[in-house]
């Protein structure tokens, strides 16, 4: 049977780094690493106290979508003892990598169980620049994902070290990212203040008016944001964002259907969209349309393992 290594570092600094091998089953190659360390935690994560269990319960009530109906605490306790896994993507998959990643994963409740802290995973992270307060046990892994083929590859004990290829790659780009992100900040900050350099650093009109509509957003102001956002679709029809943004803002005005369309349009540009996707499954969900809204959740889940609501929403429709 096929099978793959990946490496166990403990928390606990008197013991070794640990690497494993894991046998698959063919069908399972994309879930077995994850069923498998979501074994792990569930037998070595510390308990929750009831205090902790009480304040995540209140945290995804919160995070409900608005007009769905409320579950009741025994499902909200049922989603808060999931084991999720969250995955850290240290070497992102690009096309630059050959779709070749290395991820991280750890508990998605270390912090909240307050795990001990593990000092060689969390430098681990920041010296692939992403750095990180990892929480409990950590495992690493590689794969080879370009969006149609999924492959597990090997990932050893000595690809540890602080002077591995992938370790610098991932250090790279993650800098790159950090740099792209600044000069955004940086771009919008001198058009809000107008200090750019004339013209070219002026907003275009839809731009402006995505941003007065991010404005009326944060302020819940749901119908005025959905004018500005249509605006600013009708003078440029490609602003992702702003289609996304009004999509969740229908969904607060409980306009399924134009909430669910505005979500399709996006996931057409952006497959792997989870805010859209997530929105297409509220609004499909509100409709009784439970197994749009059940294949959606499971895509989220499958981008993002440790993503709790969209968990809890699932757990809703079973």
């Amino acid at each position: 049977m096929p099978s793959f290594q990946y490496v166990h570092i403990p928390a606990d600094p008197s013991q070794p780094p640990e690497e494993k091998t894991l046998v698959w089953k063919e069908g399972k190659e994309v879930e077995c690493l994850l069923d498998e360390i979501k074994a792990h935690f569930a037998r070595t994560s510390p308990v929750k106290t009831p205090a902790q269990q009480a304040a995540q319960v209140a945290q995804l009530r919160a995070k409900l979508p608005a007009g769905a109906a409320a579950p009741d605490d025994r499902l909200l306790v049922a989603a808060t003892s999931l084991n999720m896994v969250e995955s850290i993507a240290l070497l992102p998959n690009l096309p630059v990598h050959g779709f070749v990643g290395v991820n991280m994963y750890v508990d998605d409740e270390g912090s909240i169980r307050e795990a001990p802290f593990n000092a060689r995973a969390s430098e681990l992270a920041t010296l692939c620049g992403k750095p990180l307060q990892v929480r409990g046990d950590a495992f690493l892994s590689r794969v080879l994902d370009d969006g149609e083929a999924f492959r597990r590859l090997d990932f050893g004990a000595n690809d540890l070290s602080s002077s591995a290829p992938w370790v610098a790659a991932a250090r790279a780009k993650n800098a790159e990212a950090r740099r792209g992100e600044g000069a955004q900040a940086i771009l919008q900050r001198m058009q809000a203040e107008g200090a750019g350099p004339g013209p070219a650093s002026s907003p275009s009109p839809a731009d402006a008016l995505k941003q007065q509509g991010n404005a009326a957003f944060k302020r819940c102001e749901w119908e005025t944001a959905v004018r500005l956002y249509t605006q600013a679709l009708e003078a440029e029809s490609g602003l992702v964002a702003a289609r996304n943004n009004r999509a969740q803002a229908l969904l607060h005005l409980q306009r399924w259907r134009e909430a669910g369309a505005d979500a399709e349009a996006v996931l057409a540009a952006q497959p792997d969209n989870a805010k859209a996707l997530l929105r297409r499954a509220a609004a499909a969900q509100a409709l009784g349309e439970h197994a749009a809204a059940r294949a959606d959740l499971e895509h989220v889940l499958v981008l993002e393992p440790g993503h709790r609501e969209a968990a809890l929403r699932l757990a809703s429709l079973t």
